[in-house]
């Protein structure tokens, strides 16, 4: 009797690598984006502080 398993082995073994590869490399790459993007905000937060308060000084101090 012939073994009739559908699971190739060899390729569905592969294939599940390669995928989870993928998932995991996409998720690494989410992270280091979010945490990019989580620092330009708070770059851009105390630029406009700055600019906000160079603003209101110099509208102070032109009377």
């Amino acid at each position: 009797m012939t073994n009739q398993n559908s699971w190739n082995t060899q390729s569905s073994g592969t294939s599940f690598w390669k995928i989870l590869a993928v998932v995991i490399g996409a998720l690494i790459l989410l992270s280091i984006a979010s945490a990019l993007v989580k620092a330009a905000l708070w770059l851009l937060v105390a630029a406009l502080v700055v600019i906000g308060a160079f603003t209101v000084i110099k509208a102070f101090s032109s009377d």
